[in-house]
């Protein structure tokens, strides 16, 4: 079970909360000092937010928000119309991770697969800071596989969405030092995997069934495979913070993670 907090009108909560069901604990918010409040005190992994509360797309307030806590998912869930085109091209702007339009994605299944691919675009905009000046494929297939990381791309599914040859897309990833696009596919779904388990309350057989890996047991064995660690033990060393240090130590970029985290934060070292 994880922790989602809403600030959304009495509608929209039912249909979030029809998704849900007893997966997630649902935390209702009356306005945006509540929301903040409950962001910053509980262990909130998603934030579905009525973009337009009081009428007025509130800028100022989701750019806070961001700053204060970048790793929160943050979900608009609106009502579409023309005259919210502007805002809500910019709300992407502003950081928000997905879009929930009324009576087009609210249904059960689909607002499930937009908020997992919500929590995954939020840690994605770490990986996004430690990929500056590298190959614009290898950019765009490490992305992908963290993005994306809920739909179980295989090779050739990820050379389609990168519009490139399968094995133009190896030779690239080869020749910029990084793994070749099916070891590439697994380690995003290890960051996303780890993100998702840093709040306790989600057990590992609850976050392979997320990401569709074919058992917790296979979950398991991948993360021994990949980091030499129990998913237990990724938590409690960094969760993802820890993956992401394990996968760009496979690139060789290490020395860039110095100034991403700090020292006293960073994991042991790992042995891949």
């Amino acid at each position: 079970m994880g922790v989602i907090a809403a600030l959304l009108p009495p509608g929209p909560v039912q249909r979030l909360r029809s998704a849900i069901k007893d997966r997630d604990e649902l935390l209702v918010c009356e306005d945006w000092a509540a929301l903040t409040h409950v962001c910053e005190r509980q262990p909130v992994r998603v934030a579905v937010i009525d973009l337009f509360h009081q009428g007025v797309a509130n800028f100022d307030r989701i750019r806070q928000l961001k700053q204060r806590l970048p790793r929160l998912a943050l979900v608009c869930y609106v009502a579409a119309s023309a005259e919210r085109a502007h805002d809500l091209f910019n709300a992407g702007r502003q950081g928000m991770n997905a879009l929930v339009v009324l009576d087009r994605d609210d249904a059960p299944i689909e607002f499930l697969r937009i908020l997992a691919s919500a929590e995954s675009g939020a840690v994605a905009d770490v990986v996004r800071k430690l990929l500056s000046g590298v190959d614009s494929v290898v950019y765009d297939a490490v992305m992908l596989s963290i993005t994306k990381a809920h739909e179980r791309l295989s090779p050739a599914s990820l050379a389609r969405l990168l519009s490139h040859p399968r094995r133009t897309v190896s030779q690239r990833l080869l020749s910029a030092g990084y793994p070749p696009p099916l070891r590439l596919l697994t380690w995003g779904r290890l960051i996303v995997a780890a993100h998702m388990m840093e709040d306790a309350r989600r057990s590992a057989d609850r976050v392979a069934a997320t990401l569709d890996f074919p058992s917790g047991s296979a979950y398991r064995n991948t993360c021994q495979r990949y980091l030499h660690a129990t998913p237990g033990q990724i938590r409690t060393r960094g969760g993802a913070q820890y993956v992401i240090r394990g996968f760009f130590r496979q690139v060789q970029v290490a020395p860039m993670l110095a100034t991403q985290f700090p020292r006293a934060s960073r994991p042991r070292a790992l042995a891949v």
